[in-house]
Formats: C-alpha cells, structure tokens, sequence
C-alpha cells in the first residue's frame, strides 16, 4: 500500500514496456518489509526536465534512466559522481536534502558480467561496440578503465561515436578507435575482434526480428554480447548461436546495475542474493 510516508523511485525512458526493473525492485521491497514504491514513467528527452522538476517536489529516494535519457539527464541534475562524469552518461540518481545526484553502474554491471561468465583477459582482448549512447559511454569508458586492449566504435551518428572516442582516449586511456558508420568494414572489424557489443536499441521489442549486424559477418571465434534482456535471445544472440559463437545476454547486467542501483538510492546494503533470484524467476515466468 502506497502512503505518503512511502519513498518513491521511478525508471524514466522510452519504450519502457520490455522493463522487468519495476517487478524487479518492489519484488525485493516487499522481501526486505521496506516501504518503498518502484513504477516506470515513459518520457524522452523532450519532457524530461518537467518530470525532473516534478520528481524535486515528491517524497523519492531516486531515479533510475535508461534510453534516451541517460546523457540528456546531466543538464538537470546537481551533482556527479566522478565516474559517471568521466563516462558522460547517468542511470542511478539519488536524491538527498533535494539535491540531486548521478551515477553510473552499467558499465560495472556488465563488466562484471562479462568477466564472471567467461573469465577473459580483456588487455588481450578487442571489441567491436555498435552505438555511441549512454549505455555504450558506460561500457566503453569502464572496459577502457580496467584496461581492454582495444575498441573500436560505431553509431550512426558519427558526432557520437567520434565524441566518446575522443573523451576515452583524453580522460582514460589511448585504446579507443573511431570508424565511420557508412565506411564501417563490419566483417573485417568482427574478424579482428574478440568480443562484439550490441549497445544499441536494435533487437528491442516492438522491432525483436531487426539485428544491427550481417549474420554473414559472424565468426565461431567471436563472443556476441547483447545488452538487450528481454528477449533473453534477441535476432543478433539466434544468429550468433547458429554461427557457432558464444554468447551473453543483458540479464546479468541489469542485474548487478539494479544491486548496486538499490544500494545507492536507498542507502542500505546491496541486496545481491535477493535481487538476483527475484530477477531470475520473472525471467523464468515470462
């Protein structure tokens, strides 16, 4: 039951209706008898500093933001956390005493992931990243930090890719490749490299049948890496799996963002275990 004593924390984004956070979060609520309230709000960038604005003014403990939010929410928040402004890009935000303040967990979150599922040495390892946004700036600037040995970077909109390229090899490291979306050699990049990312919206529902690569391109040798959970297999994971390559979807994640997300807007310990088996069994129920 919502009160006026429940603490408030909302997902702002768009399309928001393959999300599994909101079941997610309030699942581990209710486990833990907190008296807090999680519900999606689909907004882009045009709305966002209204809903901003509005969140100054309730009872929240924080905001999450995804797609397209992540990199247009700096221009209205406080305060950064160093890491989230060297990335450029926010998906936690807690707010304390009205002061709001941004973080950055994805790219922990899936580096985690990746190193926990196949133990890789990623300063041997390359990586082809398709898109420049604010989940591809948390990737890229957090696997250029623990040190991969090489990126290479596309979007289609080269302004993004060229600036994130620019931003990792200025405030973290030279290890960061800028490749022109209409002269992008895909094959000859994915046959170069060791790890492809898909941190684009390709694959996402209502579009699941769409895939961001040729599956021609794909090489048994090659891990395909979506950040796309639902659906737990998108069009790019089936081809790669045909083509004989491992694979990772973006469950694990968002699952250790969400951990690390919930620590910091509640200010209690992370809830690892629970959040983890509570993401599990919605999956598993779908």
């Amino acid at each position: 039951m919502v009160s006026v004593h429940t603490k408030l924390i909302s997902l702002l984004g768009f399309p928001l209706e393959q999300t599994l956070a909101p079941q997610m979060f309030n699942e581990t609520f209710r486990i833990l008898n907190l008296d807090y309230f999680y519900f999606p709000i689909e907004i882009g960038n045009d709305k966002l500093e209204a809903v901003v604005n509005g969140i100054r003014c309730m009872n929240y403990a924080g905001f999450n933001v995804t797609k397209p939010n992540k990199i247009k929410i700096l221009d209205y928040l406080d305060e950064l956390d160093e890491l989230a402004e060297i990335i450029g890009s926010v998906n936690v935000v807690t707010m304390r005493n009205g002061k709001l303040k941004g973080y950055n967990t994805d790219g922990i979150g899936f580096v985690q992931a990746l190193l926990d599922q196949t133990s890789m040495d990623l300063s041997t390892s390359t990586f082809l990243i398709l898109g420049a946004g604010g989940a591809s700036r948390a990737v890229s600037s957090t696997l250029a930090s623990q040190g991969a040995k090489k990126l290479h970077i596309v979007d289609k909109i080269d302004e993004a890719s060229a600036s994130l390229v620019k931003n990792i090899n200025r405030k973290i490291r030279e290890c960061a490749e800028f490749i022109p979306f209409d002269k992008a050699p895909l094959r000859e990049l994915m046959q170069k490299s060791n790890v492809l990312v898909n941190a684009t919206g390709v694959g996402m529902p209502p579009d699941i049948e769409h895939t961001p690569v040729n599956k021609e391109f794909l090489h048994k040798d090659l891990l395909v890496c979506d950040l796309i959970y639902n659906p737990l297999k998108t069009r790019l994971l089936l081809d790669a799996e045909e083509a004989g390559c491992r694979t990772m979807n973006g469950i694990d994640m968002a699952i250790i963002q969400g951990i690390k997300g919930f620590a910091l807007m509640t200010g209690l310990p992370e809830p690892a275990a629970i959040m983890r088996e509570t993401m599990y069994k919605l999956i598993a129920d779908r």
